[in-house]
């Protein structure tokens, strides 16, 4: 943070750092929580899964299996975001991020405990949805906490992001019982989706963590590069999605999604060359395009 250079005589206080700035609340509280839980990326998944739960469930909703596959979602995003900010509470504090442990308004043990609680309670919303989301909910599990006890500062931080997105579909599946054949297009779309949306994401906070010493993929590609990958892959995902959507669904869901996806990336790119602020929005703009383009062509396949 820059301070502007004060003169003899001058005064006045230097700017409040982020964090003392923030109204004081308890642990408990639903905003202190909404920060564990890293809310916006968390409501995309989310979203994401019910949707296409629904989507599986069409013909005969489930809801007490929905209910079940919220529960899941819910508990696995909470564990995911806790833990990250328990293991990087000491690196949030040298980069002034402002978060809940940094604040002293929760303790670092208590959030690690509630992301374990977390966890085990997402695998067994899986176990009660049976032996095949229970599988998939071990996966999405493992990643997240691969993500954050290992991998977020290495060249493979974006790993875990590629095979836990395309599982979130399949979540929905589960919950139906079912995983039909074209599914498999999830994949590749999910893969290319993560890798754009992880990068996205970490683009805002490239500088403060080169200065702590968070060497994952963006730190290391460099903000001009990280973004034209981010970019690419964003891409190749409305395109496949695209393409698989027009030969198996609904062409004008489909490419509605597509063209609501590609305004959202097309208005990320200027947004995002205005600094970390402007990366900050750009990364949201991305999370909303994936999910346009995650629910227009659930809707237009309808597997």
């Amino acid at each position: 943070m820059t301070r502007e250079a004060a003169g003899p005589g001058d005064n006045r206080e230097p700017p409040a750092s982020p964090s003392a700035t923030l109204p004081v609340r308890g642990p408990w509280h639903p905003a202190t929580q909404l920060e564990l839980l890293h809310a916006a990326p968390a409501f995309a998944v989310i979203g994401v899964g019910l949707a296409f739960g629904l989507v599986a469930m069409r013909a005969e909703p489930r809801w007490d299996r929905l209910a079940l596959l919220a529960g899941l979602l819910i508990c696995n995003q909470y564990a995911a975001g806790a833990l990250n900010d328990a293991v990087d509470a000491d690196a949030d504090a040298a980069a002034d991020r402002g978060k809940p442990i940094q604040r002293g308004v929760i303790s670092r043990r208590a959030v690690a405990t509630a992301a374990v609680v977390a966890g085990v309670a997402s695998l067994g919303f899986g176990l009660a949805l049976g032996p095949a989301t229970f599988v998939l909910a071990v996966v999405g599990l493992a990643c997240a906490w691969s993500y954050d006890l290992w991998l977020k500062g290495t060249i493979f931080s974006a790993l875990p992001f590629a095979v836990a997105v395309p599982v979130v579909p399949l979540f929905g599946y589960g919950a139906a019982g079912r995983f039909p054949p074209v599914l498999w297009w999830a994949w590749p779309i999910g893969a290319l989706l993560a890798v754009a949306t992880h990068l996205a994401d970490a683009l805002p906070d490239v500088e403060r963590d080169r200065a702590t010493g968070v060497r994952g993929l963006a730190t290391r590609l460099g903000v001009g590069r990280a973004a034209a990958v981010a970019a690419a892959c964003y891409a190749a995902a409305v395109v496949m999605a695209l393409v698989s959507g027009l030969a198996a669904g609904d062409r004008p869901v489909v490419v509605a999604g597509a063209a609501l996806a590609t305004t959202l990336g097309l208005a990320a790119l200027p947004v995002g060359a205005r600094g970390p602020a402007g990366r900050r929005v750009a990364y949201r703009l991305v999370l909303a395009g994936m999910a346009a383009l995650a629910l227009g062509w659930a809707g237009a396949v309808r597997p």
